[in-house]
């Protein structure tokens, strides 16, 4: 073989070494990245059912605070399920080793925001849920405490701190009535309550107070009735030992716990039906956005300025404060013009001017001004004392107070 032939035999070989390395570095390549692919995949699996067993937790843990918000520690444990991932709610009262002698005692929310272990406040619980899928698994814990509206018994279907004028055919009726608005004529113990009894049609608060009725229709049924002892001459009641200061009194709770649901008057959008507890700090009804001032629904419709104190625009309280009574900003919140629908429950404002029309509350109204208004009622309007509304009223819960939320 000639030297040229070897030549060309050797790069022809070569070539075919260097294609199959090629080919070689090129498959390792694509298996290489084959398998990082395949990996990846696997990474942004994980993590993806990492996240959604943990968004899935997060769902059973809210389950079982609006379950804690509503029958508070019934229904426990809560079961649910979501997208595929099953979670299981356990509740426990919360405890801690306060001495550190190994005894665990309940921890206590007082009013001040504190711990404690004294019974000062209300017991703090762990709400547990527990989210799985396969071999997934995800844990959250959170601290809560409940508060229940507990409402003062009502003195009378409309209790005020001032005097009161009423016009028209305005209804104000402190007999019992049923949610349905029948009149019982006896103690129903099917539903034994501290408020089951007949009331006095109004209460006014200060022994100088006075309704004026002048130009309200008297021979009218049951118009402005109270029980036998208040009706049909004597149906208003003075009574100078009942305060009403704030919402927060008059519902059993402890200053301040109403602060964080507080909603702004000027934004507010009135809904069709009320549900529960509703607090504005400002006017309420002759601005309502609806334009329709009606007030339906059931719970408690609080219309309250938090800086508004009825003693400090009182000249004969010892709290007077007369730089305060005029200013604006300490001004009581006004429930105007409310001319219709139908409320179950209690309804607090500031002040009163006016209800009209035929609006219908079954419960109680209560006014905090001590400044005289000029027309509370007038119309059609009801207002009818009823144990059995108020009680369902106060069924209504806030938001459970929660404290602290942690993820294993």
């Amino acid at each position: 073989m000639t030297d040229r032939g070897r030549s060309r035999f050797s790069s022809d070989g070569f070539a075919v070494v260097a294609v199959l390395i090629v080919v070689i570095v090129l498959g390792l390549i694509g298996g290489a990245a084959l398998s990082l692919s395949t990996g990846d995949a696997r990474v942004t699996q994980l993590f993806s059912r990492s996240g959604e067993v943990d968004a899935a937790a997060t769902a059973g843990l809210e389950h079982g605070a609006a379950q804690f918000e509503g029958v508070g520690l019934g229904g426990f444990p809560l079961n649910g399920s979501i997208n595929g991932y099953d979670y299981v709610v356990n509740i426990w009262a919360d405890t801690f080793d306060y001495n550190g002698d190994s005894v665990r005692d309940t921890v206590y929310l007082a009013g001040d925001g504190t711990f404690n272990e004294d019974g000062n406040g209300r017991t703090v619980y762990v709400l547990e849920s527990t989210s799985t899928r396969g071999s997934y698994r995800a844990v959250q814990r959170m601290r809560v405490a409940r508060l229940t509206l507990t409402p003062a018994v009502p003195h009378g279907a409309l209790s005020s701190n001032s005097s009161i004028q009423l016009t028209g055919d305005i209804i104000v009726d402190g007999r019992n009535h049923t949610i349905a608005g029948a009149i019982i004529d006896s103690v129903d113990t099917s539903y034994n309550k501290v408020c089951d009894e007949n009331k006095p049609a109004i209460m006014l608060t200060d022994m100088a107070d006075t309704t004026d009725v002048n130009n309200a229709k008297k021979e009218s049924g049951p118009t402005r009735r109270g029980n036998e002892t208040f009706a049909p001459n004597k149906y208003v009641e003075n009574d100078s030992t009942i305060v009403y200061i704030t919402p927060e009194q008059i519902l059993g709770l402890d200053e301040g716990d109403l602060d964080r649901i507080v909603q702004d008057a000027g934004s507010y959008q009135v809904p069709d039906s009320i549900v529960g507890l509703v607090y504005v700090d400002g006017d309420y009804g002759s601005k309502a956005i609806d334009g329709t001032n009606h007030v339906n629904g059931t719970g408690m419709l609080v219309v309250h300025n938090p800086l508004y104190d009825p003693r400090e625009h009182d000249p004969n309280h010892a709290l007077y404060n007369p730089s305060r009574a005029s200013d604006p900003a300490y001004a009581p919140a006004n429930l105007g013009n409310i001319n219709g629908g139908t409320f179950h429950g209690i309804i607090i404002a500031d002040k009163i001017d006016k209800i009209d029309g035929n609006l219908t509350v079954l419960g109680a109204i209560i006014a905090l001004s001590n400044v005289d208004a000029t027309k509370v009622g007038a119309g059609t309007a009801n207002i009818l004392y009823s144990c059995q509304a108020i009680q369902a009223a106060g069924n209504s819960l806030l938001p459970a107070i929660r404290l602290s939320w942690k993820a294993e």
